[in-house]
């Protein structure tokens, strides 16, 4: 990280110092130019020729130089805005013990007919829903969440997945005065994301 910064520092100082040099370059060459087959300075017109030479090439000059820099400085922001979330996300980790295990999206998925369902259904919150699941065998599972209608992403209260999603035959909505006070690490994520691998 340190490096990088200076790096950073290196680049910006470097720019500085190129778009200053431009600027003589270009003085530089028009008062050559200019004397050599126009005239000297106290000529008529000679004053405002070069004043608009100059600038005028050191503006095309830096054109180059500012796509550059935008480019640079997004990337910045890019990487500071990547640093601080992948630090959020390590604090996070500590702070909220989810157990997991992985299961492929597509084995994850919920039958056409429930999901068609649950569009009818109003969202516990936004892109979730949590229900209660009935398998064929006729056991109950609560406290289901799905992802966009279709994505069996987490189970709370469990210990681990004792079914398969194809099992999934029913599902009813909770009532929102039946939704307990979640603990993160009860729940249980089939999705590979967690802190806690669990048994599968």
């Amino acid at each position: 990280m340190g490096n990088k910064k200076d790096s950073t520092v290196l680049w910006w100082v470097g720019w500085i110092a190129i778009t200053i040099l431009s600027f003589f370059v270009s003085c530089a060459f028009w008062t050559w130019f200019i004397a050599r087959h126009v005239g000297t300075m106290h000529a008529p017109g000679v004053q405002v020729l070069w004043v608009t030479a100059v600038f005028g090439s050191w503006m095309v000059l830096l054109v180059p130089l500012i796509i550059i820099m935008y480019s640079k400085v997004d990337k910045a922001y890019e990487d500071a805005r990547i640093a601080r979330e992948t630090q959020q996300f390590s604090k996070a980790k500590q702070e909220f013990k989810v157990r997991y295990i992985e299961i492929d999206e597509s084995e994850r998925a919920l039958d056409k007919n429930l999901t068609e369902k649950l569009k009818k259904v109003p969202e516990t919150i936004r892109r979730g829903h949590l229900v209660n699941a009935t398998l064929k065998n006729g056991r109950k599972v609560g406290n289901v969440f799905i992802l966009n209608k279709k994505d069996v992403l987490g189970i709370y209260g469990v210990g681990r997945l004792s079914f398969e999603i194809s099992d999934i035959v029913d599902i009813e909505p909770v009532s929102p005065d039946k939704i307990p006070d979640f603990k993160t690490e009860d729940w249980l994520r089939l999705d590979g994301i967690g802190t806690e691998k669990a048994d599968h």
